[in-house]
This record gives structure tokens, sequence and C-alpha cells, in this order.
């Protein structure tokens, strides 16, 4: 069990420590797609691997052995790091695009994130550790979050840093809640995070190179 939470740690943070510096500096541009691609590929390694998924199914049991309830709260900070933004500009801290601009950017992350997810649960059909439903792969809130922090660390990570920090613990607490609750397995968290941090690279790589938009 203790080999198991030194993967989880290294999957689920130590790549995202690259995401604090500024999404324009040239050296960091690979960054986000690595991070993104190494949370898939962790997360379906713990699907599919089968030492990995009975480390995963003993991790479900572990958390789940003292019989507690479920918290509801994840269902509704999910949405915190995305409406963030709208917020902290009409507070005057103000966002490297513009309203408009971010609007086009985090409809087109969710919209993408979104499709892709998806074609997951429907497509792969995994079954939720509390049997309730086969649409567990990827998770659906850790995508959320993960893409709500993503936007805010590319927004605001140069000149605020905390609030690029801020949104990754919530994203992180929406993941680790995910798997408290027995909605989800340690495989679908990272999945859905890798998903929203790849979905919102796509859509800033094509809105802010290809059509030019700028702040």
């Amino acid at each position: 069990m203790k080999q198991m939470f030194a993967i989880m740690l290294l999957l689920a943070v130590w790549p995202l420590r690259a995401q604090w510096d500024t999404a324009s500096a040239p050296r960091y541009r690979l960054a986000a797609p690595a991070v993104g691609t190494l949370l898939v590929t962790g997360g379906t390694l713990f699907t599919y691997n089968p030492y990995l998924k009975s480390q995963a199914v003993q991790l479900r049991d572990a958390v789940q052995a003292d019989g507690h309830g479920r918290l509801q709260f994840d269902n509704y900070i999910q949405y915190l790091p995305a409406v963030s933004p709208v917020a902290l500009n009409l507070c005057g801290i103000k966002s490297r695009h513009s309203l408009f601009k971010l609007a086009l950017l985090e409809g087109g992350s969710y919209l993408l994130g979104a499709a892709i997810l998806n074609a997951g649960k429907h497509g792969l059909a995994i079954e939720r550790p509390d049997c309730s439903a086969r649409t567990s792969f990827p998770s659906g809130h850790t995508f959320t979050a993960f893409t709500g922090a993503e936007i805010l660390r590319r927004e605001y990570g140069e000149h605020y840093p905390w609030v690029a920090v801020t949104g990754y613990a919530v994203a992180l607490l929406v993941a680790a809640m995910r798997i408290y609750n027995n909605r989800h397995w340690v495989g679908d968290v990272l999945a859905g995070a890798g998903v929203g941090i790849l979905s919102t690279t796509v859509v800033y790589w094509i809105l802010d190179r290809e059509l030019s938009i700028t702040p």
C-alpha cells in the first residue's frame, strides 16, 4: 500500500511542478502536454495493468474500510476554478486575455475535453467502484476541475502564481474526493486530470497561435 501511495503522489503531484512556469516561456511549452500525457497514461495503466489495477482495488478498500458516508461538496467546487477568472476580473485582477477571448478559450477547452471524456466513458464502459454505472473512466468531476485549474495557470500564473496554486489545490481536492466518495478509481481521476490539461493545451495552441488571439 505504501508503494501505491508513492506512485499516486509521483503521478499526480510531481509532474505539475512544471506547470507553475509561465505558459509563454519557450522552454516550457512542452510541459503541459507532457504532464497531460503522463497523467492519461498513468490512468490507463491503473485501469488495465493487472498489478496496478489490483493496487487500485486495495486503495479503494482501504479508503472505504471505515464505512464513511459520502460528502457532496465536490459536486460544487469542481466548478470553482472555471468561474474564478470572471470573479477575479470583476475584482480588478485582470487575466492575460480579455473576458471575450477567455470565454472562447474556456468554452473550447471544455467542449473538446467533454467530447473525449464521453467517448471514453461510453466507449470503454468501466464500472464505477460503487457499481452504480459503467461510466467511470475518465472522471468528469476531475476533468472539470483540472481544466479550470490549467486555464487559471495560463491566465494568471506569470503574475499571480498564488491563483494557479489555489486552482490546482482545488482540483487535487476534487480528485481526492471522487476516490473518498467511492465514485471513481485512482486511474479515473488521473485520466480525467490529464484530459483536462491536454484539451486546454490544444485549444490554447489553436487560438493563440493559429488564430493569433492576443490579450
